[in-house]
């Protein structure tokens, strides 16, 4: 049976950077696997979009972080708290036929440790390994919990309403998301359309800018109002705590994508989420 070139190039790249001691640049790579230089440079752009290549300050690669947890030796950053945290995850894609993603919190960022497809509703966006700042509102189902970050997170503008945020999130255990209402259907369908085709995306340029832009029309967070209503809503996505202690330490992120939701809807996902975060909590 003939093989697959393109599949075997991205493997070869993989192997490569696997066995060298120090990041090479992509002329390096691609003078070495004899490639042409602009097809390693899309087969790196989505290797590092995936986390399993990464980039550094000089424009090399080394292997990724989603490629080094394979092989056990992820760096502390990646480490799950718990080895029950898969099955947590697992549970919660089946309970709710939605993707689901866990970062782990730090001063300006978010680093995702683990990711669940739903077959129903892929998670286009962040690959393992990879780092969000956080920015208003992004972020907020954690940062109510953590005072020493809110100063730098609230910024100058708008800071009471930003406050009222982190209030709504301490009483109700979790932060919505919607996308604005005209952009709602957009967001449903760029976010399928990623599910599907965003890992044979070979323009790198093309995947980074469809990505930024569905995360653009998708974090807006939801008032306490808006939330208490009834009727349809679009969600983008959910996020509850996670906590070590008294610190939360984790945020986990439900991707809803989905134009309506009605109130019944919306609390069996928020309960599912809420309850999957405490179990995550409680084994950490």
């Amino acid at each position: 049976m003939a093989g697959s070139p393109p599949t075997r190039r991205v493997i070869d790249t993989l192997e490569l950077l696997a066995r060298v001691e120090r990041p090479q640049t992509i002329a390096e790579i691609a003078d070495e696997l004899g490639v042409a230089r602009a097809t390693m440079s899309a087969i790196l752009a989505e290797l590092d979009d995936a986390g399993w290549a990464e980039r550094d300050a000089s424009r090399a690669y080394r292997l990724g972080p989603a490629a080094m947890a394979l092989g056990g030796v992820s760096p502390p950053a990646l480490h799950l708290p718990s080895p029950g945290v898969a099955q947590v995850l697992e549970e919660l894609v089946a309970a709710t036929d939605c993707g689901v993603t866990l970062a782990r919190m730090a001063p300006g960022a978010m680093t995702v440790v683990a990711k669940r497809h739903s077959e129903v509703r892929p998670v286009p966006g962040l690959g393992l390994g990879q780092s969000l700042a956080i920015v208003f509102p992004v972020g907020a189902a954690a940062m109510a919990w953590r005072e020493a970050d809110q100063e730098a997170w609230l910024g100058e503008r708008d800071r009471p309403r930003r406050r009222l945020l982190l209030e709504s999130v301490r009483r109700r255990g979790f932060a919505a998301y919607r996308p604005e209402s005209s952009d709602a259907m957009l967001v449903e369908v760029l976010a399928e359309l990623l599910g599907a085709v965003g890992p044979l995306l070979i323009d790198p340029a093309l995947r980074h800018t469809a990505t930024r832009r569905l995360a653009q029309l998708s974090s807006r967070a939801y008032s306490d109002d808006e939330l208490d209503g009834a009727d349809a809503q679009p969600i983008s996505y959910l996020a509850a705590p996670v906590f070590a202690g008294d610190q939360a330490e984790f945020e986990l992120q439900l991707g809803v994508l989905k134009s309506a939701v009605d109130g019944r809807e919306r609390r069996r996902l928020v309960t599912a989420l809420v309850e999957a975060a405490d179990r995550i909590s409680a084994l950490i």
